[in-house]
């Protein structure tokens, strides 16, 4: 894997406590003058309940669908300045994991650390490599790839949707402070709406999705754009990944919710110059629907996760104190209560 066995003193650092069951540990290996990223990818049982990794290729997240795509070439073949990282070296552990080799990004720039701006040439970026699959190039047909995942990762956050019924939940201190009752109308209607939303993203054109698209896996190098983590890689809708890195950018802190529409534009506009570039002909209605559809559809549970926090008293909520958290998302609401609006209108003109 190095070229040479002179590499000198080995050293070896835990980059951050694995949340997805799949990954077993994930560390930075150095040696005098290299490094590279270990992930060790297993069946593993910890991680977050609503992370939890599956036996079988079929299932949402299955635990090797990240090696098979580094073994496949399929994240190789990306295009258009988008890529994921190196992988040196595949490794069949004798404890049943699987050791990824794979390149370290000190050198790029995390998307945490990104100006608005940037965020368009990412997302020029990944129009561009989706947009070849549209046009140019097969879809995969792996048994491996993840299909319908969007609808799977759903049955994972369904658990607290009847809170928006309960009048004592919104009339707590901190959810009265922060929410007005008179969103759980638009709230239950989006929710109510989801299985319309779903359906219009299987009308979209089919791409190859990574299907976790936010911040902490994006970084930036040049004029190139790389994206770890390809544990849910599979046939989705364009459009898809665009509208999850809006919503994910900003409700997991990257950046503050005033800009949400502001960073909705220029996904928005980057992805279509990146699908033009790539041939797309398509129009743009199309991924604003699909955008919108995907952000009404997934974040559902955003007002429901709040309310349940609150009922149960809990001092955090996303890894934030429990009040940042609530100052933070409560702007999003209208703004997903929006799409869920734009969606509907947009469905009924293309119909």
């Amino acid at each position: 894997m190095v070229g040479s066995p002179d590499v000198g003193t080995w050293g070896c650092e835990e980059l951050h406590e694995a949340v997805a069951s799949a990954t077993v540990g994930i560390c930075r290996v150095t040696a005098d003058d290299w490094s590279a990223v270990l992930k060790l990818v297993g069946l593993g049982t910890g991680g977050h309940p609503n992370w939890k990794a599956g036996g079988q290729p079929e299932h949402w997240y299955y635990w090797r669908r990240e090696v098979l795509a580094y073994q496949s070439g399929l994240v190789a073949s990306l295009t258009g300045g988008l890529r994921a990282p190196e992988c040196y070296l595949i490794s069949e552990r004798v404890d049943g994991n699987v050791a990824l080799w794979l390149e370290d990004l000190r050198g790029a720039t995390p998307a945490v650390l990104w100006p608005l701006r940037r965020y368009s040439v990412a997302a020029r970026h990944l129009g561009h490599a989706q947009g070849t699959f549209v046009d140019r190039r097969p879809l995969p047909d792996e048994a491996w790839l993840s299909r319908s995942w969007l609808r799977a990762y759903l049955t994972q956050r369904d658990v607290d949707i009847r809170l928006l019924e309960d009048e004592a939940a919104w009339a707590i201190p901190l959810v009265r402070e922060w929410l007005s009752d008179s969103l759980a109308g638009p709230l239950l209607d989006m929710r109510g709406d989801q299985e319309s939303f779903l359906r219009a993203l299987d009308r979209a054109p089919d791409t190859v999705c990574h299907f976790d698209l936010h911040p902490a896996n994006l970084f930036g190098a040049d004029d190139e754009t790389i994206l770890i983590d390809w544990s849910f890689v599979g046939i989705g809708a364009i459009g898809e990944d665009a509208g999850n890195l809006v919503a994910d950018a900003v409700l997991d802190f990257h950046v503050a919710p005033e800009h949400i529409d502001e960073l909705y534009d220029i996904v928005r506009d980057g992805y279509l110059e990146g699908l033009k570039e790539a041939g797309w002909a398509g129009s743009e209605e199309m991924i604003d629907l699909a955008m919108r559809a995907t952000i009404a559809a997934k974040y559902a549970w955003i007002a429901p996760a709040m309310l349940r926090a609150a009922v149960d008293r809990r001092d955090s909520l996303n890894k934030r104190a429990i009040r940042d958290t609530f100052r933070w998302w409560a702007p999003v609401i209208p703004f997903l209560i929006k799409c869920a609006e734009q969606t509907r209108r947009l469905i009924e003109a293309t119909a």
